[in-house]
């Protein structure tokens, strides 16, 4: 039998990383209880800090950013972190071209579609890079389509509605899925081979009902997605981890005026990040469960309680949700002109935009 997991009922059990119904709802985050006491103590005579809006997408390396705001390690900086919650890929990108967010953890392509429409923003550095033995993208298949390999998905590939791979489109995902299927002598046509979807908790409990042959997930989706079909006796399939190719670092990126002006939001900003990370790295496992999984209820499991959890879940989130995090570092020419030189090949941008013109790094050293 094909197990049925509704959108709400995903969206209540989703964790590491997904800041779930806040993203699905496009709300702003809750502040943290650190950074709630710390401001409350301010607000004695003293000047509210500076804020900075940064938009975080339902990923792995959101963690140290929700992280360093639950622990209070930006306010320590002299700086208000708020979180805004976006989902939705285009609506993140509007807010970004708007400036309705000050910056947003993102990827490569993204930003090279703002810039392409007249958007202003820079890459200010990388935000997670490959870590070994960590996955960050999946490709998976759903337990009834009986596919062991990527090879026999690719013979099943017809372009029926149910025969294709769902995936987050016009984002560097689907550079590595190209780049992936090109290497096994399989020519991706996207009008027939792909599916493109806004939402990847839709995505992911359509193919944990079989109604899509094929999803690339990020993680921790993809692991969860697993995780709750192993508990069903129907577990999802991977098919591909993407180990066997060098991704490209998503990136973070903040708007032009700020970057230019030396605006002292983003200085502060990279102080605490490199702060957290540097924490991260020296903390034991255990202390980084231990204090971190607070943190996750906190950002990732909004409104639900730890006697709510689903069976299971904080062992899921002690085994998937922190890998090591490495720290910033700028983009490069190769990284960038890869992606840039296949965007304008698929048509999603017109013009080739200069290296220079799309990053600083200023906050990468």
């Amino acid at each position: 039998m094909v197990v049925i997991l509704t959108r709400r009922a995903f969206l209540r059990s989703l964790g590491g990383g997904a800041l779930a119904l806040p993203l699905a709802l496009g709300l702003p985050l809750p502040r943290p209880r650190l950074a709630r006491a710390q401001a409350q103590g301010q607000g004695q005579g003293q000047a509210e800090l500076p804020t900075l809006r940064v938009s975080l997408p339902p990923v792995i390396e959101s963690f140290p950013i929700a992280f360093a705001q639950d622990q209070g390690v930006f306010a320590e900086e002299g700086l208000n972190v708020e979180l805004v919650g976006l989902a939705n890929r285009r609506a993140r990108n509007l807010a970004l071209f708007t400036g309705e967010v000050d910056g947003a953890l993102t990827d490569v392509t993204s930003v090279l579609t703002l810039l392409a429409s007249q958007g202003e923003v820079k890459i200010t550095s990388t935000a997670f890079d490959r870590v070994e033995g960590f996955r960050r993208y999946g490709l998976w298949t759903h337990h009834f389509a009986y596919i062991s390999d990527l090879e026999t998905l690719l013979q099943r590939l017809d372009g029926q509605n149910n025969r294709v791979i769902g995936l987050l489109r016009q984002t560097d995902m689907e550079y590595e899925l190209d780049r992936l299927l090109l290497s096994h002598n399989f020519t991706p046509d996207e009008a027939k081979h792909y599916a493109d979807f806004e939402d990847l908790v839709l995505l992911a409990t359509l193919l944990g009902q079989g109604s899509i042959l094929a999803a690339l997930l990020p993680e921790p989706i993809g692991s969860y997605m697993q995780y709750i079909t192993e508990a069903e006796g129907t577990p999802v399939v991977l098919l591909s981890d993407f180990n066997e190719q060098a991704l490209v670092p998503s990136v973070l990126a903040f708007q032009t005026a700020l970057v230019e002006a030396g605006d002292e939001r983003l200085d502060a900003f990279y102080r605490g990040y490199r702060r957290v990370l540097e924490r991260l790295q020296a903390m034991p496992r255990e202390r980084i469960i231990e204090v971190g999984l607070e943190a996750a209820l906190t950002f990732f499991f909004p409104g639900v309680t730890r006697e709510e959890l689903p069976p299971g879940a904080e062992a899921f989130m002690q085994e998937y949700l922190i890998p090591e995090f490495p720290p910033p570092r700028a983009l490069t020419p190769e990284e960038f002109d890869g992606v840039a030189e296949w965007a304008r090949a698929k048509g999603y941008i017109e013009q080739p935009v200069p290296f220079e013109v799309a990053t600083t790094d200023r906050y990468a050293s």
